[in-house]
């Protein structure tokens, strides 16, 4: 009868968790396909980092080393369980299974398991009740923790007893042969209960766990692993192309839900709430209406909700204006951070960005200053709107001795700063800065001139996939006219954008950074330090020049070159807090309060550095501002090339 009563409920649960997990592949399938299948060969040694090696996670050091626990004690206490239910029904063994080697590391992995479950315990409390302002943990949580403790002494109990019965410890199993001293005064009767006991509690409790798996979190332990494998191998930087929508309307997209790829829409299933991206998102983080992990969890709750309509043929709610109203998809700064944070390789911005597409394809609830942007740029080439003049450079540098690719045809190095070197003053400076640097180390370079347009990173940032291709499509065939084969950037925005996506138009040049390009200047001796600069130095590392390009040593290589004493903010490096500018939002700041860049700033004032130094002309602007309206005259802002040259370089000779 017992057998009988075993496998009608491993059936039932096997039955429940394969529908619901069928049910929604179907979901899923509602999705554009993507292809995501090439490189097997990269995808797979991801994948064993990330899942097997629990690389993500590690980045964590004490969540990551607990759930490691969790994980590598399930699967070998699973391969235990087959034993169990073997001597049970069947009244045999699995040979390996009962080597002294397999119990050494069964017992190993039961007392990390117990860790594990008691550590999170622990620590969920602790952030629950004293990091009030981040963390939250459910009921179900907790519950699930407890099934995980239920099913590691379950089958601790019911090997000690078994083997207290059949008076045999096996070699190898040292935590039964200790634990078997704690029960070995029970007589036969009790330990034989205890056996029976333990072995229901421990297959009632699998079966519970694979019952709730579908509605928990724990779905992701179905979904991920294919997540990883199917992430994007693309530049981080770099976004997918536009597309048309599956309903066939032209310029529309992301507006329904089966407008996302299969990707995206596997990132919702596969997404484990774990709230890494609300604690890297700097809106999130600054009480503005942006919650990374409410992407997903909506999409998903609406899947399940209303899949089987969608999957007769019903209409979708739209999302952007519909399951996601237009602040939330307009406050996102495109940092980036959320996408590094995440375990499982979910990528939230690309959902953002899709659905920015479709307002800007249906051209409404544009805010008034994006539209505004997007006409500058259409009719001048820069969002200022400023014509250039004759002559005029892009790069602020537009002194006679600076000359221009068209005065200088075949130069070695383009030197290309973007909108702001063109017309913004402080933006200028360090344009020319830069410039003269360059002269004094013998680089052969060219500025871009005024012909030179926007590179149309904001534009498709904000959406307008259209404007990006137009400007870029044009800057491209510039400088092939010039032959410009290598480019040196002063802005992060345009590096990424001329590094990785340009050559999606078929634009193909090596690009650099004017900050790697310094060290690399400092580093092959073309330029010495004659006057050091002895000054406590805060670095804001921007986000595309960092997260999104793992930009992060050479300028702190220049900055400690030219004399400066570093002081590192809280969040820096990969984990930097964004200034707030990206995404389009240096254009649209002015219509509400930007509590990002407030936020940043206060960040740099804490440090009581003399100097924030930057190698982005967003970010420079962003402090320039903040700093002075939060602590007037405390802290200087200059771009890096303005520091470099206030040490007063000399050629080395």
């Amino acid at each position: 009868m017992r057998d009988i009563i075993f496998f009608a409920l491993l059936i039932i649960a096997l039955s429940y968790l394969s529908f619901e997990i069928y049910r929604r592949i179907r979901y899923i399938r509602l999705g554009r396909p993507e292809a995501c299948s090439d490189q097997r060969l990269a995808r797979w040694k991801y994948f064993c980092q990330s899942v097997f090696l629990q690389k993500k996670i590690a980045e964590y050091p004490l969540p990551g080393l607990l759930h490691g626990f969790l994980m590598w004690g399930f699967i070998v206490i699973m391969l235990s369980s087959v034993d169990m239910a073997a001597k049970a029904v069947f009244g045999t063994t699995i040979a390996f299974l009962e080597q002294p080697w397999f119990l050494a590391i069964r017992d190993l992995f039961i007392l990390l398991m117990l860790t594990g479950v008691l550590g999170f315990t622990a620590r969920r409390i602790w952030l629950k009740y004293f990091r009030q302002n981040w963390f939250h943990s459910s009921v179900k949580t907790y519950a699930i923790l407890l099934l995980i403790f239920f099913i590691t002494t379950s089958e601790l109990t019911y090997f000690t007893a078994d083997a207290l019965l059949m008076e045999n410890l096996l070699p190898g199993a040292w935590l039964v042969a200790a634990f078997a001293r704690g029960l070995s005064p029970l007589g036969a009767t009790a330990i034989g209960m205890l056996m029976e006991i333990s072995w229901w509690l421990h297959y009632l409790t699998i079966f519970t766990i694979l019952l709730v798996i579908p509605k928990s979190r724990h779905l992701h332990l179905v979904f991920a692993p294919f997540n990883v494998y199917w992430r994007s191998l693309r530049a981080k930087g770099s976004l997918h192309p536009d597309f048309e929508p599956a309903s066939g309307t032209p310029g529309r997209s992301g507006n329904g839900v089966k407008d996302f790829t299969r990707k995206q829409l596997l990132d919702t299933f596969s997404c484990v709430l774990c709230g890494r991206c609300h604690r890297e998102c700097p809106p999130e983080r600054s009480k503005e209406w942006l919650k990374p992990k409410k992407i997903n969890g909506f999409i998903r709750t609406y899947l399940e909700e209303e899949g089987q309509q969608l999957l007769n043929n019903q209409p979708s709610v739209k999302m952007a204006g519909g399951l996601f109203d237009y602040d939330f998809i307009w406050n996102c700064t495109t940092c980036g951070g959320c996408n590094e944070a995440c375990p499982v390789n979910v990528d939230h911005l690309s959902k953002i960005i899709d659905m920015r597409r479709s307002i800007v394809a249906e051209e409404e609830h544009i805010p008034p200053a994006m539209q505004e942007f997007f006409n500058n740029v259409e009719q001048t080439g820069n969002p200022i709107g400023r014509t250039p003049q004759p002559g005029q450079d892009n790069n602020g540098a537009g002194a006679p001795e600076f000359p221009s690719i068209s005065e200088k045809p075949g130069a070695e190095y383009l030197l290309f700063a973007g909108c702001l070197g063109n017309f913004d003053g402080p933006t200028q400076k360090a344009a020319t800065a830069l410039a003269k640097i360059l002269r004094l180390a013998g680089v052969d370079y060219a500025l871009s001139g005024g012909e030179a347009w926007c590179c149309g990173e904001t534009a498709r940032r904000m959406g307008n996939e259209r404007l990006f291709k137009k400007t870029a499509r044009r800057n491209i065939a510039g400088w092939q006219k010039y032959g410009v084969r290598k480019i040196i950037t002063l802005c992060p925005h345009c590096f990424n954008t001329i590094k990785n996506e340009y050559p999606e138009l078929g634009g193909y040049y090596e690009v650099l950074p004017h900050a790697a390009f310094l060290a690399g200047l400092l580093r092959q001796g073309r330029l010495q330090i004659t006057r050091p600069r002895d000054t406590a130095v805060t670095y804001h590392d921007p986000c595309y020049l960092g997260r999104y390009n793992d930009i992060f040593a050479q300028p702190r290589q220049v900055l400690q070159a030219a004399g400066a004493h570093l002081i590192e903010m809280p969040k820096s490096k990969k984990l930097s807090f964004c200034c707030g500018a990206g995404g389009g939002r240096f254009w649209t700041r002015a219509e509400k309060e930007n509590r990002v860049s407030t936020n940043r700033a206060k960040e740099a004032l804490a440090t009581e550095a003399d100097l924030v130094v930057t190698a982005c002309p967003y970010c420079r602007t962003i402090f320039a501002e903040k700093t002075e309206q939060l602590k007037p005259g405390q802290m200087a802002v200059l771009d890096i090339a303005q520091f470099l040259l206030e040490a007063t370089l000399e050629p080395r000779r």
